[in-house]
Parts: structure tokens; C-alpha cells; sequence
């Protein structure tokens, strides 16, 4: 089957294919709603280098402090 030009549509045919256009625009439109939905947004800020070595340093106190007690 040869598809046809816009040019060459009768009346109906090209509303047949405006509704179909729409049907798959609002297909889209409902999945970037839902995908937009599920979107966490983040309100993380970037640390400093003193905080970042704090934290750096928290962390190492407590692995030594958790294998501490696994050991015991």
C-alpha cells in the first residue's frame, strides 16, 4: 500500500489522521505527566572542603567503632 501524500487525502482521511495525531499526543502527554510525577527532585548542596573532611572523618570513626564491637 502506497502511502499517500497530504496533498492527495481526501477530507476525511486527513481528520482520521488529525485524530490519530491527537491520540498519540495525548499518549505522550500522559507519560511525561506520570514520568514527571515519579521525578524526585533533589535539594542536595554541594559540602565544603571542611565539612566534606568532617564527614570523612565521622565515617572512619564509625567503621572502627562498628568493627570494634563485631570483634568483642
Amino acid at each position: 500500500m502506497n502511502k499517500k501524500s497530504t496533498t492527495q487525502m481526501t477530507k476525511n482521511e486527513l481528520i482520521q489522521l488529525l485524530r490519530d495525531k491527537d491520540t498519540v499526543i495525548a499518549d505522550l502527554n500522559s507519560r511525561i505527566d506520570e514520568l514527571e510525577g515519579m521525578a524526585i527532585s533533589s535539594q542536595a548542596v554541594p559540602m565544603d572542603a571542611d565539612s566534606s573532611r568532617l564527614l570523612t572523618m565521622m565515617n572512619q570513626r564509625i567503621k572502627a567503632l562498628e568493627e570494634k564491637l563485631n570483634d568483642q
